[in-house]
């Protein structure tokens, strides 16, 4: 189903205690609002047939309103650095899951102009999700358990894409697709006054009347002149394609290429999502444990490629087929954490670069499930799709091992 003018960011080794909750409980709701944003992304994938019969269009082009979404993340991913600076870090992560939670309300109409509406909203919160996050756990995370944080941090991912998937569809069912996006509509909102409860302290280092849009060229230099980041960019790139592509087209693939029921094939997603929220907890400890994000998300590409080649022997045998979507979910969903760790770590000066170089991964996003759409247009399978896509995912691999091998000490 995943980050800048180091002017524009809180320090990483901070000479006092931070206000507000510590650790534990900024990681808490941190991760609650990843859950909740990635609920509103990937909610109209678990329903693709539903809600294609209730418009009365195929249901491949769900992959469009994906990228609709992460189109929008583009823009404000490259604004959430000033927007942090000028409202705090409390308010940005306020405003993100408000716009999750209208986001659903928007696509409960029904209607392609308040789905579209909806998933424009929903993209600018997910953009805005990460890099306040970020800018909050970055100072009170201790440096040699970045890695782990910021991967529990990201499960939230995958959890929000489970929760998506085994409740929406059989909510669904029973009282009709609109009342459903409805009622998920409500758990962003309520963490939205739980930021206004807690989350003051986190808005005390904003600069009133500092320019949202300051620094955002510099920022996009600094990502292009470090070799580091550079490759983190790229990464984030080709891995985000392939991870929402399957997380977009798994059950689709499913239903249509191999018959198998939406309840069931749902069921397999949210497997898919539980495995990726276990393999970014796992990987982050490994990248701390190897005391090397590049090399584990060098095997994170290798794994990754392999399963999209193989997602064919769900037509000759099923059992295998899941092992391949544990696999998929453990290895493909499993980067983000380390990737915004590593962004951290090589970000110069006293600041992190999350919303620049997050800017590239809502590209792959928003690139990855309309060129999967377009390409499977063409081909008329989701196996031989996913075997092209997996390309992508050798390249980052490939990418994060040369990064590696040059770091090495």
């Amino acid at each position: 189903m995943t980050t800048v003018d180091p002017s524009l960011h809180a320090t990483t080794t901070p000479k006092r205690k931070p206000d507000g909750p510590g650790l534990y409980g900024a990681l808490s709701l941190t991760t609650l609002s990843q859950i909740a944003a990635t609920s509103s992304v990937l909610a109209l994938t678990t329903i693709p047939t539903i809600v294609a019969d209730a418009l009365g269009i195929a249901p491949y082009l769900i992959g469009y309103q994906v990228s609709l979404i992460y189109a929008s993340g583009v823009f404000f991913s490259m604004l959430a650095s000033g927007m942090v600076k000028r409202l705090g870090a409390g308010r940005v992560g306020q405003l993100a899951i408000v716009a999750a939670g209208v986001g659903f309300l928007l696509m409960a109409t029904g209607t392609l102009a308040g789905i579209a509406a909806g998933s424009v909203l929903i993209g600018v919160g997910y953009a805005l999700n990460n890099p306040s996050s970020s800018h909050i756990l970055t100072k009170l995370a201790p440096r040699a358990r970045r890695n782990l944080i910021f991967s529990i941090k990201q499960a939230g991912v995958p959890l929000g894409g489970m929760m998506a998937a085994l409740a929406i569809p059989p909510l669904a069912q029973r009282f009709g697709w609109q009342v459903t996006l409805m009622l998920f509509a409500l758990f962003p909102l309520a963490l939205a006054a739980m930021y206004q409860w807690v989350g003051a302290a986190w808005n005390r280092e904003r600069v009133r009347g500092v320019p949202v849009t300051r620094g955002i060229w510099a920022g996009q230099r600094a990502v292009w002149r470090d070799p580091n980041l550079r490759a983190l960019a790229v990464i984030g790139f080709l891995f985000s394609g392939v991870q929402l592509s399957i997380s977009t087209f798994v059950v689709t693939m499913l239903i249509q290429q191999f018959g198998w029921s939406p309840l069931t094939a749902a069921s397999v997603a949210a497997v898919l999502q539980g495995f990726g929220a276990v393999g970014r907890v796992f990987w982050g400890f490994m990248a701390d444990w190897l005391n090397s994000g590049f090399l584990v998300l060098a095997i994170i590409g290798g794994l990754t490629g392999l399963c999209a080649v193989s997602f064919a022997v769900f037509g000759w045998l099923p059992a295998l087929g899941l092992g391949v979507v544990v696999i998929s979910g453990l290895a493909g969903s499993g980067w983000n954490g380390v990737l915004l760790a590593e962004t951290a770590s090589a970000s110069p000066g006293a600041g992190t670069l999350t919303g620049e170089v997050l800017t590239y991964t809502f590209v792959g996003v928003m690139v990855g499930p309309a060129a999967f759409a377009t390409v499977y247009a063409l081909l008329g399978s989701f196996t031989l799709t996913f075997s092209l896509f997996s390309t992508l995912a050798f390249l980052g691999g490939a990418l994060a091992f040369l990064r590696y091998w040059k770091c090495r000490p």
